[in-house]
């Protein structure tokens, strides 16, 4: 253990901009999964750049959450920053997808606005755990990132969230024998991907006590190992070497470990540099993230099959680059501000 080092109060450029380019590789994989066989064939077998995003937003997640909440020291301030950050964007985008199905367009996977249940649970962030399908197919990230801050939430309460060592190695353990046993033992495959988000969070919770001096380096190093190590012993459990023709969204063992390790790799080479100046469509990218994940799976429902490929895919990335400045702009930002209005007045 040594000294923590006092945490700076600006915000962090190089957080951003991993959320952009995180954001948009999210894009990329879903845009250019249908534009010929030879992106779907590699993004299954070879590389996700859909879960590279996924991995590198969640480190940063976990990056920040710890000091976003020992900053505020108030675990009600934390969550209503939370609500108003997370949940109106999100809400938005149910709507947006209401309206695509009550203008008779298809959506994928198929639902229905008949089914009053399944939307009311969605609306939680909480269907993941209780096995009712995702309205928004990105959606199945955010009900494990709220598991993850209630744990971290928790651990704060309780006094010991500097306790990173307890804390991460617990969590990875529970993850190892979540990943192991559900798929070998009761033949239920674990959630997709959540070794890999959940491992992701502890990293960043990690490499944060680490760049606060809390963390001695040897120990940063060790519980970083064990997070990828967890996350490859999942991959090795729940996925299969070769890609399944009767699930073929699957990832193989390869593309789920290589999709991870890269995602570790991005953000610790963006931390080395995170004195540097970042270009500012990255910043941008990164202001508007949250709305670009949620809301381009729309874009894809909009525009016909019949159309060329490859025109159809740029259309897709600019309108969900549209739609994302106009979610952040008039639903994010907004909120974002009534949060902060809410948490001074908890405050006073």
């Amino acid at each position: 253990m040594t000294d923590a080092k006092p945490v700076r109060q600006e915000r962090w450029q190089f957080l951003d901009a991993i959320r952009g380019i995180a954001a948009l590789a999210v894009v990329f994989q879903h845009v250019l999964w249908y534009v010929s066989p030879t992106f779907e064939s590699f993004f299954a077998t070879v590389w996700s750049p859909g879960r590279f995003g996924v991995v590198a937003f969640f480190i940063v997640s976990g990056f920040i959450v710890p000091q976003s909440l020992e900053s505020k020291g108030n675990i009600r301030a934390f969550w209503t920053a939370r609500f108003y950050r997370l949940f109106p964007a999100y809400w938005s985008s149910l709507l947006l997808i209401a309206i695509v199905l009550g203008l008779g367009l298809s959506w994928h996977p198929p639902i229905s606005l008949k089914y009053l249940l399944q939307w009311l649970v969605n609306l939680t962030m909480l269907q993941e755990f209780v096995k009712i399908q995702d309205i928004n197919p990105v959606a199945w990230t955010l009900g494990l990132e709220l598991a993850l801050y209630g744990a971290i939430t928790l651990a704060f309460a309780r006094g010991f969230l500097k306790r990173t060592w307890l804390i991460a190695m617990s969590l990875l353990f529970l993850l190892a024998v979540a990943s192991t046993i559900l798929p070998n033992v009761f033949h239920i495959r674990f959630p997709a991907g959540g070794a890999a988000v959940c491992s992701s969070i502890i990293l960043g919770l990690v490499l944060y006590r680490w760049f606060t001096g809390s963390l001695a380096n040897s120990d940063a190093g060790v519980i970083g190992f064990f997070c990828l190590a967890v996350t490859i012993l999942s991959a090795f459990a729940n996925y299969s070497p070769s890609r399944l023709l009767s699930d073929p969204l699957q990832p193989t063992q390869l593309s789920a470990i290589s999709s991870v390790l890269t995602g570790y790799v991005f953000f610790i080479v963006m931390f080395l540099f995170r004195g540097a100046k970042f270009p500012n469509w990255t910043l941008w990218l990164g202001k508007v993230s949250y709305s670009l994940y949620l809301l381009h799976p729309v874009t894809g429902m909009v525009f016909p099959k019949e159309m060329n490929h490859w025109a159809r895919a740029v259309l897709e990335i600019v309108s969900s680059l549209t739609l994302a400045w106009l979610g952040y702009k008039f639903i994010e930002e907004p909120f974002i501000k009534i949060g902060k209005r809410r948490i001074r007045s908890l405050k006073n």
